[in-house]
């Protein structure tokens, strides 16, 4: 087992694209110390291990498969995941003034006093998050990179634009699609039922991804969840 910074485990099952992160001690965030935490719900081991054995055999979790399947299904309502063929795996629950997961702990506050809007404080994929949405603009730290997002609505639909954790960022998300770059990636998906399909980049070649989005996202402002959306895609 490796160990990543701030005392996160990264166990390695051995199967090519297969990692698996926990968090193995608190890590305080903000005032409330909420503490990061292995995020698999009663149900959820049995489609992890299908996962596993699906690449074991030879095949990533393509559109088809029973590891995919079974993911999908027992995804709750609150609930965002990206899967791709390569393996990767990533979820988390949007739980009311948070969202939490095994690579993500982040809660939603009012903006510090004199100042409206929202604060999005916590870590993510073992960085510090501090950002404020005020307005249709999202500000702040990820780790020691930059995060400034102009957000517009376009066409029913949210279009962000400007630094992603230093990376530059055009994506635009709607009922229809959700396609553009994020950080280090770029997608191309188009909405099938529930979920957003279709081709994903980061630094190497195209690949498959499912995207989940949760339902219910009416608390969030259009700055605040375009920085989370955003630091969950482009991770």
């Amino acid at each position: 087992m490796k160990r990543a910074p701030g005392g996160t485990g990264v166990y390695r099952s051995g199967i090519t694209g297969i990692t698996l992160r926990m968090a193995d001690r608190a890590h305080p965030i903000g005032r409330r110390g909420v503490a990061m935490r292995m995020n698999l719900l009663p149900g959820r081991a049995h489609w992890l291990l299908a996962l596993s054995l699906t690449a074991a055999c030879g095949t990533a979790p393509g559109a088809e498969s029973p590891a995919r399947e079974d993911i999908f299904r027992a995804a709750g309502p609150n609930e965002f995941i990206l899967l791709t063929a390569r393996g990767e795996l990533v979820s988390a629950d949007f739980e009311p003034g948070r969202v939490v997961g095994p690579d993500v702990n982040l809660g939603v506050y009012a903006a510090d006093r004199g100042r409206d809007g929202q604060t999005v404080r916590g870590v993510a994929f073992n960085r510090t998050v501090n950002v404020t949405a005020t307005g249709q603009r999202a500000a702040g730290i990820v780790g020691a990179m930059p995060l400034e997002l102009s957000v517009t609505r376009a066409e029913a639909g949210l279009r962000a634009q400007g630094l992603l954790a230093g990376a530059l960022s055009d994506y635009r998300l709607d009922e229809r699609q959700l396609t553009g770059t994020i950080g280090r990636c770029s997608y191309k998906l188009t909405r099938t039922g529930r979920t957003y399909e279709g081709s994903r980049r980061c630094e190497g070649q195209p690949h498959h991804a499912t995207v989940l989005l949760p339902r219910g996202l009416s608390s969030w402002s259009d700055a605040a969840l375009a920085a989370a959306l955003g630091l969950l895609l482009g991770a």
